[in-house]
């Protein structure tokens, strides 16, 4: 089980034995780009570059006070992306499902949107990769990585309950490589933006 699964059991529970008052929990579904950083490092001596996609996203959050909450997010899908490199063109595709344990803040406003900041502990489960191109047929594995996140966005209240929320995820992601009969090939160095629109739910 990952260290991120162990933690929200430990928090469910926590929650649970201490009660939990109305509308104290929020959860989302969005749809959300994965945007990974210009310069993604370099496998086998060539620049690589991997491109963005889509995928549908959610979270689930608990309300210590106005103020303050934790946030469980994971992507509901993967994501998909293919890796380019210099002269080669694209050599493999790649499967990933972010989760993050955050704790953010509300911004207290007078109006019906409030913007929120977070920071917390991300893991990427990296699966499903398949080499192309001048790699064909070849077997790739990339590393499960974990590291830092940050997060900044808002929530505008349609309802007393009901809201829509933009926000913008930053994720430390770097995974090593490795090719079969080539060994390691060095370090794809991601480290995506997250961002995109959710609907959610205050109860």
């Amino acid at each position: 089980m990952s260290r991120l699964a162990l933690i929200a059991l430990a928090l469910g529970g926590a929650l649970a034995a201490t009660g939990a008052n109305a509308q104290s929990f929020t959860a989302t579904v969005g749809y959300q780009n994965t945007d990974p950083k210009s310069d993604n490092g370099t496998l086998a001596g060539a620049g690589a570059s991997i491109n963005d996609d889509f995928a549908v996203t959610g979270s689930f959050s608990y309300f210590f006070n106005d103020n303050l909450s934790v946030e469980l997010w994971s992507g509901l899908e993967s994501f998909d992306h293919n890796v380019t490199l210099d002269g080669l063109g694209t050599i493999a595709s790649v499967e990933h499902r972010p989760t993050t344990l955050s704790l953010n803040y509300h911004f207290n406003t007078d109006g019906a949107i409030r913007p929120f900041v977070g920071a917390g502990y991300g893991t990427v489960d990296v699966f499903g990769e398949r080499t192309r191109g001048a790699l064909a047929g070849l077997g790739i594995d990339g590393d499960t990585a974990n590291g830092l996140s940050l997060s900044v966005g808002a929530d505008w209240y349609v309802t007393d309950t009901f809201f829509v929320r933009a926000d913008v995820r930053k994720l430390d992601f770097d995974t090593e490589v490795t090719v079969e009969t080539l060994g390691n090939v060095g370090t794809a160095e991601v480290d995506p933006l997250i961002y995109g629109i959710s609907a959610g739910l205050r109860f």
